[in-house]
């Protein structure tokens, strides 16, 4: 019966012509174990299941263990005005760097096809490529992910460049796009060959991971711990804490192990709170087992938090995933909301990954004030269309608050038009306080915001930086719905809340308006000089493709797709 299942979806997968043949085996038969034992066991009705694919709002969701809410400590003061205190920057502050979404991939080959058919390029069929068509040494701006001497690069070049570096911040995804392709021994090499060069080339400073999606194998699977051994993904947490142990003490070993979360305190007054927030992703099948299986994380979060602020502790949170991506369960979102706004003196920062794009997401109260900010540190990989980046935050030492960060990049197209001959030319694209503004708490993030809802031509200059000044992109430019996308993005934290992206789209339209009348034309202007540009990279969470960011889209919608057929199958719909 299992064998006529999988045939009946790969025929489907094949017909419709998803992906290759190998693609759509593999990634059905790395699924079907779990998405099995989940129908077998699992009491989740037809109506759940609508509303997690996608969120469908016309599913009306009525099963009461997928719509809780968490128990809140009730002390907190009412939110009553936006948080708006923020350090004076003087020079003296802690340096905080920030890498996120490696995508090592070791099988990268210069010269091979980088346009293929497979979610992930650049690996094979080195023999009568076409130049145009050959990966590049450093990477590629197409579906590639990053070769192993442009990740030892990026270390040798930070290492040498930034001479201060208190902590590290690694938000995840260290493996790379081949989904097809994964493994248990795969995946824990990569991990560890990545952790131990981190070891090597930073003795002397504190790095603290958190886990992304495509850790584990199969892609995006994060099981409880009661099921069975063929099925749980216990070996991740057990290799993961084997790794970190480098790094984090003995007493974060029982949550590591637990669900690969943690938190540590580097210096008094000061916690650091990771979670694996891979929790909420709808590409995670074992959301569809019992969603009541997703609390107790948060009620540690909160107890976490609750105890951070009678201790007089300022907390930094580390996540991988943006709540706020149309990928991230909004109950989840929801209630991970509801604790930021309680804690929000408490807590100075949020730090995730995930999207490949050198962004932030603004936090509001139920009642619309500011109350924290979400700081994403883009991507070190190239996949796709993007500049390998990283950031160094300015963090004020009391507070904890970030004060300034500057983005470094490399050209792509200029590091490969040298080849081996030469090291990639990394430089500081630009520093935030000198660019936006130097108030970079909640009230004055959404002051920014509001200052370019009127005028787009500094949103124009963010949308830049958010895809690291790649060249296919400012090519390619940001026309209206683009621009539109990328305000609503930042203003989204909870993927079914868009009150404030409402507010700031309808101002931003009157300005596009106004643009359009000032200049005579019939059409949004772009950020491209050709009048064609049509993309929406700003990723308004509204439309955004399975995955959670455009990058990862071709891979993820297409998994997502064959675990729907597997589960109509399995359901007889």
């Amino acid at each position: 019966a299992d064998d006529k299942i999988k045939s009946i979806a790969l025929d489907v997968c094949l017909r419709l012509q998803l992906q290759t043949s190998e693609v759509c085996s593999n990634l059905i038969d790395f699924n079907f174990p779990t998405v099995a034992y989940i129908v077998k066991y699992s009491n989740i009705d037809s109506r759940t299941l609508c509303s997690l694919f996608m969120e469908f709002n016309f599913c009306n969701v009525k099963n009461a263990n997928y719509n809780w809410t968490l128990e809140i400590d009730s002390d907190g003061e009412a939110v009553t005005a936006p948080k708006s205190e923020i350090p004076t920057k003087n020079g003296n502050e802690l340096k905080v760097l920030h890498i996120t979404d490696l995508h090592y991939d070791p099988l990268y080959t210069p010269g091979s096809l980088a346009e293929c058919d497979e979610p992930q390029c650049c690996q094979r069929d080195v023999e009568f490529i076409e130049s145009t068509k050959a990966a590049g040494y450093w990477g590629d701006y197409r579906d590639c992910d990053a070769p192993w001497h442009m990740l030892d690069d990026a270390f040798a070049q930070i290492k040498a460049e930034h001479t201060k570096i208190d902590y590290i911040y690694q938000t995840g995804d260290v493996v790379d796009h081949m989904v097809w392709g994964t493994s248990v021994e795969k995946n824990t090499e990569s991990l560890k060959k990545v952790n131990t060069r981190l070891a090597e080339i930073f003795p002397d400073v504190p790095i603290y991971p958190c886990i992304g999606n495509h850790e584990p194998h199969p892609l995006n699977l994060f099981s409880p711990g009661d099921v069975p051994d063929g099925v749980n993904t216990r070996w991740l947490y057990e290799q993961l804490y084997e790794q970190w142990s480098t790094w984090l003490p003995a007493d974060t070993k029982n949550t590591i192990l637990e669900g690969g979360y943690y938190t540590v305190s580097p210096r008094v007054g000061f916690r650091v709170i990771a979670l694996n927030n891979n929790d909420c992703y709808t590409s995670n099948w074992w959301l569809f087992y019992d969603g009541t299986n997703k609390i107790p994380q948060l009620q540690w979060l909160h107890d976490t938090l609750l105890a951070a602020e009678k201790a007089g502790e300022y907390v930094h949170i580390l996540t991988h995933i943006p709540t706020g991506d149309s990928t991230c369960w909004s109950v989840w979102a929801r209630e991970f909301n509801r604790l930021v706004e309680r804690f929000r003196n408490t807590i100075s920062g949020i730090f995730n990954g995930h999207s490949h794009k050198d962004e932030m997401h603004l936090y509001y109260s139920a009642n619309g004030h500011a109350v924290a900010v979400a700081w994403n540190g883009g991507a070190l990989t190239t996949y796709s269309d993007r500049n390998p980046n990283y950031r160094l935050y300015h963090v004020e030492d009391e507070s904890m608050q970030v004060v300034d960060h500057e983005t470094w990049i490399f050209n792509l197209t200029e590091a490969n038009s040298h080849g081996d001959s030469k090291s990639p030319n990394w430089f500081k694209e630009y520093e935030f306080a000198a660019e936006f503004t130097t108030n970079l708490s909640p009230a004055g993030i959404d002051k920014l915001l509001e200052e370019m809802a009127e005028n787009p031509n500094k949103l124009r200059t963010l949308w830049r930086y958010i895809v690291t000044s790649a060249d296919p992109k400012l090519n390619a430019g940001c026309d209206r719905a683009c621009l539109l996308g990328v305000i609503c993005r930042i203003a989204t934290t909870v993927s079914t809340q868009k009150t404030r992206c409402e507010y700031l789209r309808a101002k931003l339209s009157i300005a596009l308006d106004n643009e359009n009348i000032v200049t005579g034309s019939t059409a949004a202007p772009s950020t491209s000089s050709s009048p064609a540009a049509t993309t929406s990279e700003g990723g308004d969470t509204s439309t955004e493709k399975p995955g959670g960011n455009g990058a990862v889209s071709k891979s993820i919608s297409l998994n997502f797709l064959f675990v729907a057929v597997l589960f109509a199958v399995l359901y007889n719909v």
